[in-house]
């Protein structure tokens, strides 16, 4: 005999199994899962394989099997644990001592729990409740209140926590608005369960019908299964997909429908069928009055007059005892001896000709009835998964997957910088107004770009222009990105190297040219000697007619190489313009170069401004190239600058003189550098250098004669050393007038 039928209870926890069997195979397939993802996807195969349990126990008519199955299901307790752990690593752990003895005290309970039903179980034997269809034992309400307890107990464990969900670092109206959030999150999760419960209590109560509990049952669950995992996964960290969103939620929409619609219709076709029963047992109230008992249709299994049997099928051998029961309104549920699953019987009862008649059907035919229904309801439940798995996806990729994954690959491609996206428009709904929408908006900061690339090119070309007239480094100097940058007063105290430089006699090369010719001549000079200020590193600050005044922020270094080498690119020069021009006049240039602090900065007014440096240093720079033509020197640097040269070895140079310039009280020592010289000039310098050196220093201990004496010696090797010939006459004059008062070797200019 057939043990296993499918009925509406089964039927609705089979639709949560199904729904749990695909939720656990897409967290399966989510790549590099977190520990509160791997907890989730074992709860869900936990709880898959109660309800499997569940699906068995309430179909099964096998003691064993169902016994089985009792054993497999109260293993929910141990997932009651999970929920409670799962409260404190969500989003995060906290509380990790508090959580440890939440852990240990489910446990304990849990295995008390586990312990105790297993001991029913496996020692007891079931009692059969047709109400429901299934197999219970002792003690089964009360375990299913304690384990309710603990899982209410879990859940608010669990809403405690989500309350925290990312409110760290979050402002008071942000936090507000997240709490609220996460409110309406835990009342849509927990909205199904809480009408569950408060359904058992009422049928507890005898307020409420147990069969609406158990229609509502799978339907409950798997809409609280079902919001519970679309909720995480919404505030999970890893990936999700919005294909699973939908198929889930549309499977969910079909499943919930279809259980509904499976209860109605089971219960309309239990109703049919009890309906005909009764039918047929008042057609037959002639034959069983007259016991024509051959007359009777075959699925009567036993007729009892008065309590006795007066009648038994073919095959139905029992005593008319056991118990019996309320069922069905007028239908009653009989268990005869000997209690096992084939003596269970439905019965009705009716009175003839003033005698008590009781007449049964086997519930097996009962039960076989229902499942040819059941069995068809579950191949629509099969389609209908199969259709939302399968054709909804395929549905939806064309007019909805493949559009956006077009989107999300425009989007990666834009933050890579490539901006020649151009995504077809496929469909004309939602999605593609939003692939339009798009398009529209990559064109858009595609030409902005383009408008931003003219815009910085020609700030970048009137950078350039502007740095003609106010050069770059005195904005980076001040700190500024731009010119436009710069205001009124922006300045800045700095040590710098400043050179000058002057073309010697231009007033007599001059007086020869056209105002034309002068501008021209004065423009090829500049164009020779610029290039070299700012391959050394400086930056020519302004030209003064003919005078250049340059700084270098680096370093006297590179102050003194550019003055070496503007010496030598302006011999190369008049050796050009001695080629090509007739009764050309050769150019000389005298450099002098001074290191201090400067002030930088802008001045003038807010309609016109200008860079300029403000320093004593500057002013003594300039001296120091007056004094080069004076002792007809090329080169001439400040001692301070000597000092802070970083390789003074490189450079070969002369102690000239000390001199006082105009406006000031304090002498200052002057350097020639030779190397500026001409090479047949620098080698007469350099023979002489040592007797020069000493011949200064006899001068500055103030022995005269002496000195006169070896100015002579000297001016007899090189008749043309200016400065030789400035000693010998300051030497002659010191000697006739006398020594000024308080001299102290310096000579006032």
């Amino acid at each position: 005999m057939q043990l296993f039928y499918l009925t509406p209870f089964s039927l609705s926890v089979l639709n949560v199994a199904i729904m749990l069997t695909l939720l656990t195979a897409y967290l399966w397939r989510i790549p590099g899962k977190l520990p509160a993802t791997r907890q989730l996807l074992t709860f869900l195969s936990g709880v898959n394989v109660v309800f499997v349990a569940f699906f068995y126990i309430f179909s099964s008519l096998d003691l064993d099997g169902v016994r089985i199955a009792w054993w497999a299901l109260h293993f929910v307790v141990f997932f009651i644990l999970f929920l409670i752990q799962f409260a404190y690593h969500y989003p995060k752990l906290h509380f990790p001592k508090e959580a440890r003895r939440v852990f240990i005290v489910s446990l304990i309970v849990s295995v008390l729990v586990y312990l105790f039903y297993l001991y029913h179980t496996t020692l007891l034997e079931p009692i059969y409740d047709p109400s429901g269809g299934l197999f219970v034992y002792l003690g089964t309400h009360e375990i299913s209140v304690l384990v309710g307890l603990e899982l209410l107990w879990a859940m608010s464990l669990f809403v405690r926590q989500i309350r925290a969900l990312r409110r760290e670092g979050e402002g008071d109206a942000l936090q507000r608005e997240s709490h609220i959030a996460a409110i309406r999150k835990i009342f849509l999760i927990l909205l199904s369960p809480i009408v569950l419960v408060a359904l058992i209590i009422l049928a507890y109560l005898d307020l409420a019908s147990w069969e609406i509990v158990g229609h509502l049952l799978g339907t409950g669950l798997m809409i609280f299964v079902l919001l519970f995992t679309v909720v995480y996964l919404n505030n999970a960290l890893e990936p999700s997909s919005l294909q699973i969103k939908m198929v889930g939620l549309s499977l969910g929409a079909i499943l919930v429908v279809l259980g509904f619609s499976s209860a109605i219709t089971m219960n309309l076709h239990k109703e049919s069928y009890l309906s005909l029963k009764k039918v047929e047992i008042e057609r037959s109230g002639s034959e069983i009055v007259a016991s024509r008992f051959e007359a009777l249709p075959e699925e009567i299994s036993f007729i009892a007059r008065e309590g006795e049997l007066i009648y038994q099928a073919s095959g139905f051998d029992a005593e008319l005892s056991g118990e019996s029961g309320a069922w069905e309104g007028a239908w009653r549920f009989r268990k005869l001896e000997p209690l096992e699953p084939q003596s269970y019987f439905i019965t009705r009862s009716l009175t003839l000709d003033g005698a008590s008649y009781e007449v049964g059907y086997s519930y097996h035919g009962y039960r076989a009835h229902l499942h040819e229904m059941a069995e068809q309801l579950l191949y629509i439940v099969i389609g209908a998964v199969l259709f939302a798995v399968i054709a909804f996806p395929l549905f939806f990729r064309v007019s909805l997957f493949i559009p956006l994954q077009r989107l999300l690959g425009g989007v990666d491609r834009m933050e890579q910088g490539s901006l020649d996206v151009d995504l077809p428009v496929g469909v004309h709904d939602e999605i593609g107004v939003l692939t339009k929408s798009f398009n529209t908006m990559v064109g858009s900061v595609r030409e902005g770009r383009e408008q931003l690339r003219a815009a910085y090119d020609q700030q970048i070309d009137l950078t350039d222009a502007y740095s003609r007239f106010v050069p770059k480094e005195i904005i980076t100097t001040l700190n500024k990105q731009s010119i436009l940058e710069l205001g009124l007063g922006d300045n800045i105290k700095q040590e710098m190297t400043v050179l000058f430089s002057d073309i010697r006699s231009f007033t007599t090369i001059s007086e020869s040219m056209s105002p034309e010719q002068i501008f021209r001549f004065i423009n090829r000079y500049l164009e020779e000697v610029g290039p070299i200020v700012r391959k050394h590193g400086g930056y020519i600050d302004k030209y003064i007619g003919d005078a250049v005044m340059a700084l270098f922020p680096g370093g006297p270094d590179d102050a003194l190489a550019t003055a070496i080498e503007m010496q030598s690119q302006v011999r190369d020069f008049n050796q050009r313009r001695a080629e090509s021009e007739e009764g050309y006049v050769e150019v000389r240039i005298g450099v002098g170069i001074h290191t201090g602090e400067l002030m930088l900065g802008t001045i003038g007014e807010h309609q016109r401004m200008e860079g300029t440096v403000i320093s004593d240093a500057v002013n003594l720079a300039s001296r120091i190239e007056g004094l080069t033509k004076a002792y007809n020197a090329p080169i001439l640097i400040s001692n301070a600058t000597y000092t802070k040269l970083a390789s003074p070895a490189q450079f070969n140079i002369r102690h000239l003189d000390r001199v006082k310039v105009k406006g000031k009280t304090e002498w200052v020592e002057i350097v020639e550098v030779l190397d500026g010289e001409e090479e047949i000039r620098r080698a007469h310098k350099l023979a002489n250098r040592d007797e020069f050196d000493k011949a200064v220093e006899t001068f500055q201990a103030r022995r005269f004669k002496e000195a006169l004496e070896q100015f002579n010696t000297l001016k007899q090797r090189d008749e043309i050393d200016v400065a030789v010939d400035v000693y010998i006459e300051r030497c002659q004059q010191f000697i006739e007038q006398g020594i000024p008062e308080n001299w102290d070797g310096a000579i006032q200019l």
